[in-house]
């Protein structure tokens, strides 16, 4: 199951391989069906406008099942509380795909 997050957390046990990767490859991963685990509107539409297709929010606790793939947006600064759910562009994020084993 592909995973989508907005930060690179490790929410269960077990052992991550995480790496960068552009937005295109990102994109592509997302056009398989995946759940998100993303809490802000703004970055769920975001995703939505980058992968063309819908990216639900969601604020419930991310699950992790072995042979998962993580597909990760993060904010490249953390944002002040001021600042929190302003508009974000393609510049203010960095990309990541991360594999998840149990083991």
């Amino acid at each position: 199951m592909i995973r989508l997050l907005n930060s690179a957390m490790m929410p269960a046990e077990g052992t991550y391989r995480l790496r960068r990767c552009s937005i295109a490859a990102f994109a592509e991963l997302l056009q398989q069906d995946f759940v998100s685990y993303i809490g802000y509107p703004q970055t769920a539409d975001f995703v939505a406008r980058v992968i063309g297709r819908e990216c639900p929010v969601n604020r419930q606790q991310t699950t992790l099942e072995d042979g998962d793939v993580l597909a990760i947006i993060r904010l490249k600064y953390r944002p002040d509380a001021p600042t929190k759910g302003a508009q974000v562009n393609e510049d203010d994020f960095e990309f990541f795909v991360a594999d998840y084993s149990a083991a």
